[in-house]
């Protein structure tokens, strides 16, 4: 159990430390918005939501974890959580679907982005080989390891 502590009071650094950092990069950008170029308010909303949702989501697994490292037995009940093998088989299929589905979307979706508009079409190609290039590193990553 001191392994995973250390590794939830690792966690609690990590997040707090991108929590900062988000916050920062965030204030510096309204700051300097002048300097930037003019945004459509549609763009900047969007801007705010997604700088508050991921504040709200890191927010919410740090309380997760100052609970836990200050409880035993909420510790354990987290530990538990974490390690169980169906919780673990259910995300891997779930997973493993899922690249499946956003590859054959995107290829679908760029290929008929490419009778409308070549900018829509390069940026779905692009994605759709992010995705793969992603899926094939962690997949030869992963042949290695285990």
């Amino acid at each position: 159990m001191d392994k995973y502590k250390i590794k939830v009071e690792t966690r609690k650094n990590a997040l707090s430390l991108v929590a900062a950092a988000t916050i920062l990069i965030y204030v510096g950008l309204i700051f300097y918005r002048g300097g930037l170029p003019d945004l459509p308010s549609f763009i900047k909303g969007f801007h705010t939501g997604a700088f508050i949702g991921v504040e709200v989501v890191i927010t919410y697994f740090l309380v997760r974890y100052i609970k836990a490292s200050k409880n035993e037995a909420e510790l354990q009940k987290q530990f538990i959580e974490e390690n169980d093998e169906r919780s673990v088989t259910i995300l891997q299929s779930a997973g493993t679907l899922s690249v499946a589905i956003i590859l054959i979307s995107l290829g679908i979706a760029s290929v008929i982005a490419g009778f409308f508009n070549p900018m829509i079409f390069y940026t779905l190609l692009t994605c759709l080989l992010f995705v793969l290039i992603v899926f094939w590193a962690l997949w030869m990553y992963y042949a290695r390891k285990i």
